[in-house]
């Protein structure tokens, strides 16, 4: 019984031991002083999308269906989560961020790969990006997406074009014109 009693008392001051070494670490890393990151202005843009957009687009075949889709931001501010079609069996995501510099996105698909993409262009109403190479897909000949360019109608109106890729070669562009739900 002692045996149990001195365990008992020793991972006591352990686990005080490792909570005092966590607080110290944490004001070492206060999360609050840390630098603000400057982020291109190609992400700033994206970042206007942040909210609910509604819409239709021509998914399977000739029907058109309705969609959804929301944009939020993450990471501190350092990262936007697209979620297509929340909530459902068909929910998709992509995440756009920044890497060297540049506007970067991995897109994590229904069809089980997460091909990643990078700014190809961009204007004042358009972004666009496109693969390079197969970074997110195990081979070049399997099904994908391949690319996908944002317009902004307004502030209130987009739309977006997904380029797939099956068997190395491309298939139609997918249109959602979508509008911002207030």
């Amino acid at each position: 019984m002692r045996c149990y009693k001195k365990m008992v008392i020793a991972a006591a001051f352990s686990a005080v031991g490792l909570l005092s070494l966590n607080l110290i670490a944490a004001e070492k890393h206060d999360m609050s002083k840390m630098p603000e990151k400057k982020m291109p202005a190609e992400f700033e843009k994206l970042k206007s999308l942040v909210g609910t957009w509604t819409g239709k687009a021509k998914m399977h075949g000739d029907k058109e269906e309705n969609v959804k889709i929301t944009y939020g931001l993450t990471a501190g501010g350092t990262a936007i989560l697209e979620k297509f079609s929340p909530g459902t069996s068909h929910e998709m995501a992509t995440i756009y961020n920044v890497e060297d510099g540049r506007l970067c996105m991995t897109h994590y698909c229904m069809l089980g790969n997460a091909p990643k993409m990078r700014l190809k262009g961009s204007t004042k109403d358009s972004l666009s990006f496109e693969m390079k190479g197969k970074e997110g897909i195990s081979s070049d000949k399997e099904m994908h997406m391949h690319s996908l360019t944002i317009t902004w109608k307004d502030a209130d109106h987009i739309s977006t074009g997904w380029t797939s890729y099956n068997d190395g070669k491309p298939a139609p562009c997918s249109t959602f014109n979508l509008a911002r739900k207030k």
